[in-house]
């Protein structure tokens, strides 16, 4: 195999390896169990949003961290790529179990837009998750849900910084 091909193949194993992580539910669930009891709808919602951000924390941390990495491109089309067609089905079978159309790739988008706002409205601050908490209680229908606010931030939390020791391993690796 040639340098090119070793590089290509392990940019396409890192896009993989953080996408399984993204759709990961374990450290999402842990997160949830500490919460009090709800009442299932809005655990359901807590759940659903949870995974969303969870989704979109590790493509706005490959963005955030890689900012300067001249293969971030790459890796960012190959993570968004698994995330698409993970999206897909989850969007047809949605579409055959509520009977209306879902596009669960809109979603994602959707959101990652309301977050990145969130952190941009709330400017220089140290601690990014501060801003993401609100903005995550206010997706899951009540921005003053201080256990949604806790959720969404520690969420953030975990997921960026697992994300972080992953890339700075690979880019030591690249590099």
């Amino acid at each position: 195999m040639t340098d090119p091909q070793k590089t290509e193949a392990s940019i396409a194993h890192a896009g993989e390896h953080l996408f399984q992580y993204a759709i990961d539910r374990g450290d999402m669930n842990a997160v949830l169990d500490t919460l009090p009891p709800f009442v299932p709808e809005k655990r359901v919602t807590l759940e659903y949003e949870i995974q969303i951000l969870r989704v979109v924390s590790v493509g706005w941390s490959i963005a955030f961290f890689l900012s300067d990495f001249p293969l971030k491109k790459k890796l960012e089309k190959h993570f968004w790529e698994q995330i698409r067609g993970f999206s897909e089905t989850l969007s047809t079978s949605a579409n055959l179990t509520a009977g209306t159309d879902v596009d669960y790739f809109d979603e994602l988008k959707n959101r990652l837009d309301r977050y990145v706002d969130a952190l941009d409205t709330a400017g220089q601050i140290s601690q990014p998750a501060m801003a993401i908490g609100p903005a995550f209680a206010k997706a899951c229908g009540d921005i003053n849900d201080a256990c949604a606010v806790l959720a969404g931030s520690k969420m953030f939390t975990l997921t960026v910084n697992a994300v972080r020791a992953y890339l700075d391993g690979f880019v030591d690796q690249k590099e």
